[in-house]
């Protein structure tokens, strides 16, 4: 009997040990500013290359969740070292992923900054780009550079720089939907939690999650007798999505590349990113 009872506490104490480890150091930015100017913690970035080199924390490494097995030769020897991860702001979770798979290398002192790169920007903080910007001056009513283009029999803009890219007006786009207008024959895709869905999302949208741990999504779900725009909380998701459809079902969808704000009761705002 004694025997079961110490082999019982011995097991409980490895499972919690292990809840401890895998449980998340968020942090706020006072904290992640304390870090960064004492220069005591390497910053990661978690986001795609496509945004790491728009913009990022100056001095960031570029890690994406996604690609970790590749990049992880980059992180520091000491499994002491002070490691600060984030992403596109309180809502964007890969960061929270990065972390997680560091942690489980052995690393002790592991923080996420859940404001990311969006609440850094705004404070004004050391910033970097790798590619030199172009000011977007957005008229109004905003008017699209590229000609109108038939998808499934619906008439929309693209936005990127081909067709290809999979890309909606993100501009045109978002004045639409916050202005509250509809264009026939195009299904909105919520690819965000049920949770997040139930607490607020696009008029007219279905939600069909984002499996990002096995990268993949319900896709039969999606009506082939429409033109399918999907959208998240960030653009992050939408974007490997619609990546990651064989080119039959991709033709037919596209992904919005903007910041979806929606809170219980009010209705959503939908916030372009910026080109550069």
């Amino acid at each position: 009997m004694k025997i079961i009872i110490k082999s019982f506490i011995i097991t409980a104490l490895f499972t919690t040990i292990i809840f401890a480890n895998n449980k998340l150091n968020i942090i706020k930015l006072k904290k992640a500013k304390g870090m960064y100017n004492a220069k005591s913690a390497l910053f990661l970035d978690a986001r795609r290359f496509e945004l790491y080199k728009k913009g990022t924390i100056m001095g960031a490494v570029h890690m994406p969740n996604k690609k970790f097995k590749r990049y992880q030769k980059w992180l520091p020897y000491s499994k002491k070292a002070k490691i600060v991860t984030f992403c596109n702001g309180f809502k964007c979770e890969e960061s929270d992923y990065l972390a997680k798979k560091i942690m489980k290398l052995g690393y002790t002192r592991v923080y996420v900054y859940k404001g990311g790169y969006p609440q850094w920007k705004k404070e004004k903080l050391p910033s970097m780009s790798l590619i030199k910007k172009c000011k977007t001056t957005l008229k109004s009513p905003y008017r699209p550079k590229n000609k109108k283009v038939s998808i499934n029999g619906v008439k929309v803009y693209l936005g990127g720089e081909a067709v290809s890219d999979g890309m909606i007006d993100q501009f045109w786009f978002s004045n639409l939907l916050n202005q509250g207008k509809s264009i026939k024959n195009i299904q909105l895709v919520d690819l965000r939690k049920p949770s997040q869905f139930k607490e607020g999302h696009l008029p007219n949208a279905i939600n069909i999650p984002w499996d990002k741990k096995n990268e993949k999504f319900d896709y039969v779900k999606l009506p082939s007798d429409k033109l399918i725009v999907m959208y998240c909380n960030t653009g992050m998701m939408a974007t490997d999505a619609r990546g990651s459809l064989d080119d039959k079902v991709a033709r037919n969808v596209l992904y919005l590349d903007a910041n979806v704000v929606c809170h219980k009761g009010k209705k959503c705002k939908v916030i372009a990113n910026e080109n550069f």
